[in-house]
């Protein structure tokens, strides 16, 4: 009879706490999931004060729309898209290259920017944050953000230490490379030795130069992207004044039409070429920064009135190529003129690696007249330097914010912990101020995690498609958007994306890593990767990778009570709302109370 009596009272207890349907179809997205439980119980309660730092986050957010969309596309538009791109190229099929670079940039660059976007949007956290929130088994896909962009912030500031001493080199008369600037490059800026176990000290100018960007990078951030979205105003326009009027003196220069066509010229054979189509796709990933956290940051830190993830996601990307393709008009001229004048034909130039800008396009700017020379390689140089920091900016913003959200550093005011991941940065980057410096740059550069940035992708991808689920997606829209997901563009997340970042990392894996046998410019055989070399490049390549798979299988790993509520991620709300239960979680847990009760 008495358990009769129970269950009687827990049918009338679940039948009283079951919500009425639902007048509206869209419901708060904070109710669509049950909160997760943590690993030794139930769920955890909201913390003390998460209103309050809510509030603090959308304080530390840009200003306005302006700022955001210039912080993003400095982000975006960086050393790929003048030091890397023209390069690609000329390597790879010139006009092929550019055809294969457009159609990766809309089937696959535009819906990962958008989708990067909204995630940041709808979860106003950094990328691990983000991603926990979304599934606890995506605590490793959030991770792997992070890892790459530590990876990159390793050696990134020392290309822009490079240039630095090409700018200040670039006030002298004559200009200190004119005569051999293979040899200027390789003994007086980097020091080159005959290899990467070949070291014997440290490069001072260059450790300099390094320091200086990232005092520079501290400095733009000690406050923030407040502090960071005034500078871009200056260090985003001003590369492009200074393309433009290297368009305008490359159109000038004698044997500038030979380069626009070699530069333009379509190679239909090379469409047959599977690397053309990797490195094409492998430029898109590059250039727009994607898996590296900064565009899930940028968009957990725009302002709410300016979300629209739809836009900015077509748009920024869109804006990041066209950037691109107009920077080879400043680039291929001065390689027609280089061959006009030295005689040698264009597809024989020896720009291999940094070469073509920093051997073959400083050739043709010391064969300027005096007083010209000098000021096109100010011009040039300043360039490389504002955007190498913008993207150097965006990517540190993103590993900044996840410090934030570590236990330890909660009680750290934001500008210390700037200080702190600038410091760590720079440590990490000492291996590329030796004398061995250039291959360590070039290893990470080209081998080091472009490989993880294809799975990191995909599986992001695919966390919010399969796991999330579409019903995620048609929520967060409607609260971002107003209205329901794209049908085309939920499908293209959900099959066409996941499909074609899995099968670029299967080509990657099998025919883009022919490490060099030879790097050196002591001759053959000089700066080739030794073994234990390519087993740190396969480390580096599949340690975040690696992360989404313990992620998926150890969900718990993320979950212990110190780091639950640390990242607000299981409350799975946004803006400055509480946790609320679902109304399934709710009837369970009345349910297991009342139950409790009776037995005892």
């Amino acid at each position: 009879g008495a358990v009769t009596a129970t269950k009687a009272r827990l049918r009338s207890l679940v039948m009283d706490a079951a919500p009425s349907p639902p007048s509206a179809p869209a419901l708060p997205h904070s109710e669509l999931y049950e909160v997760p439980l943590s690993p030794r119980g139930p769920p955890l309660p909201p913390p003390a004060g998460a209103a309050e730092e809510e509030r603090q986050r959308e304080g530390e957010g840009f200003a306005n729309y302006a700022e955001f969309l210039l912080t993003s596309v400095g982000y975006c538009v960086g050393l790929g898209n003048v030091v890397v791109f023209p390069g690609r190229v000329y390597n790879y099929g010139g006009g092929t290259f550019l055809v294969c670079y457009f159609i990766w940039l809309f089937v696959l660059g535009v819906p990962l920017y958008a989708h990067d976007l909204k995630v940041g949007q709808f979860y106003r956290r950094g990328a691990y944050g983000s991603f926990l929130a979304m599934s606890p088994r995506l605590w490793g896909v959030g991770a792997g953000h992070v890892v790459i962009a530590v990876l990159m912030i390793a050696y990134f500031n020392t290309i822009i230490g490079w240039a630095l001493l090409y700018l200040y080199y670039s006030f002298s008369s004559p200009l200190p490379w004119a005569g051999n600037t293979r040899k200027f490059f390789y003994e007086d800026i980097v020091g080159a030795s005959t290899g990467l176990g070949d070291v014997h000290g440290m490069n001072w100018p260059v450790f300099g130069a390094n320091g200086a960007a990232w005092l520079v990078t501290c400095l733009v951030l000690i406050k923030g992207v407040q502090s960071g979205g005034k500078v871009v105003y200056v260090t985003v326009i001003l590369p492009y004044v200074c393309i433009v009027a290297l368009i305008v003196k490359g159109a000038m220069m004698p044997g500038g039409t030979d380069g626009i066509r070699a530069y333009l010229e379509v190679d239909v054979a090379k469409f047959a070429d599977y690397e053309t189509w990797a490195r094409s796709a492998t430029q898109i990933f590059y250039s727009m920064g994607v898996a590296m956290g900064a565009i899930v940051t940028f968009g957990s830190l725009q302002q709410k009135s300016n979300q629209n993830y739809h836009r900015d996601g077509a748009m920024i990307p869109i804006i990041n190529s066209l950037t691109s393709f107009l920077g080879g008009f400043a680039i291929f001229p001065m390689l027609g003129y280089l061959s006009q004048s030295t005689g040698t034909p264009i597809d024989e130039l020896d720009l291999s690696g940094f070469g073509i800008t920093f051997v073959a396009y400083t050739e043709a700017l010391a064969s300027f007249p005096q007083g010209a020379a000098q000021a096109f390689s100010v011009v040039f140089f300043l360039m490389i330097v504002t955007l190498g920091i913008d993207t150097q900016i965006g990517v540190t913003e993103s590993v900044i914010t996840f410090v934030k959200e570590l236990p330890v550093f909660k009680s750290w005011s934001g500008p210390w912990v700037t200080v702190f991941t600038c410091l760590v940065g720079f440590g990490l980057s000492l291996p590329c101020t030796t004398d061995a410096g250039y291959y360590y740059v070039t290893l990470l550069w080209d081998y080091g995690n472009f490989m993880s940035m294809f799975i990191v992708a995909g599986c992001s991808i695919l966390g919010s498609a399969y796991l999330a689920g579409i019903n995620w997606h048609h929520r967060a829209s409607q609260e971002l958007r107003g209205k329901g997901e794209n049908p085309l563009l939920l499908f293209w997340w959900r099959s066409v994306c996941p499909i074609l970042c899995f099968a670029l990392f299967g080509v990657a894996l099998v025919g883009l890593i022919p490490y060099p046998t030879s790097l050196g410019y002591f001759g053959p055989g000089t700066g080739g990767f030794p073994t234990w070399a390519q087993v740190v490049s396969g480390v580096l390549n599949f340690g975040p990778s690696l992360l989404v798979v313990i992620g998926v299988a150890l969900p718990g790993c993320a979950l212990p009570s110190a780091w639950s509520w640390c990242f607000k991620a299981s409350s799975r709300a946004s803006g400055s709302r509480e946790i609320q239960l679902s109304p399934l979680t709710s009837i369970r847990r009345k349910a297991s109370e009342q139950y409790g009760a009776l037995r005892e």
